[in-house]
């Protein structure tokens, strides 16, 4: 049985736990480490169990608790080599970690991983195609500004995948972030909003995907039901039904979520 929980999943820290077979990954390491151990604990998911930590990018929001993370367990991180420069420099790994880069498929005990490009204005951002023991494929993809066809050709097949939903244009637009800010979360390197979020996840219906969770919503700029109600409704009007079409789940900000299981 394949799993994927998400730990914290938003602009103030992102972290997904992912097991299948005898493996179990973490995806990004926002928030603290404190708070990762007790959303582990919370879903009964064991910390010590973890092969290997997967960074899509430097951000703070999805590297802060990794420095102490890697002192608890000795595992590999793995990123692209961009990300593991910026690592290096900046303090952000302990002395002796072991570091691999994301590039192409490679293994992380019983999961394959392909590692795949985003369109984020980060080092070298990436999203992730796990592959799992029981033949059961989860997608990655948060953090950007559009879905590339490279995004679609890797997210295309996947059982179950997490997509940005980032924010709600009216909100962008009338809230308090300033103009270049606003701007760069709109351009086709910053964030999903959750239109084009709702039209990647009706062609991936389409191409058979059932099962999704909508991740990294924006807490200044959005709210769970407005994102679950823009790729409901957007479904809706294609005809797919709800249970029977597709199974939409919503990440919680700052909380574990629902352990899924596919």
């Amino acid at each position: 049985m394949s799993r994927l929980c998400t730990l914290f999943s938003s602009s103030s820290g992102n972290a997904v736990y992912i097991s299948g077979g005898g493996t179990a990954l973490l995806v990004d390491a926002g928030a603290s480490c404190r708070r990762i151990l007790t959303a582990l604990d919370a879903r009964g998911l064991d910390f010590s169990g973890i092969a290997g930590i997967l960074i899509t990018h430097e951000h703070i929001d999805h590297i802060s608790a990794l420095e102490v993370l890697l002192k608890k367990i000795r595992v590999p991180v793995y990123a692209s080599s961009e990300t593991l420069d910026f690592l290096c420099r900046n303090g952000k790994i302990p002395p002796g970690a072991v570091l691999a880069e994301a590039s192409g498929t490679f293994c992380v005990g019983d999961i394959k991983v392909t590692a795949f490009d985003t369109p984020h204005d980060a080092a070298h951002s990436l999203g992730f195609r796990l592959e799992m023991p029981d033949r059961r494929v989860i997608g990655i993809a948060t953090d950007l500004g559009h879905i590339s066809g490279t995004v679609e050709h890797h997210l295309t097949g996947c059982d179950l995948i997490m997509l940005e939903s980032n924010y709600d244009p009216g909100m962008l637009d009338t809230g308090p972030y300033p103009y270049l800010l606003k701007r760069r979360i709109k351009s086709n390197t910053g964030h999903l909003s959750n239109e084009d979020c709702a039209e990647g996840i009706r062609r991936l219906v389409k191409k058979g995907a059932a099962y999704f969770v909508l991740g990294h919503l924006s807490e200044q700029n959005n709210l769970p039901e407005i994102a679950y109600q823009t790729s409901r409704l957007k479904l809706a009007a294609d005809c797919l039904r709800e249970r029977l079409d597709y199974v939409l789940h919503v990440a919680p900000a700052r909380g574990p979520g629902e352990v899924l299981a596919i």
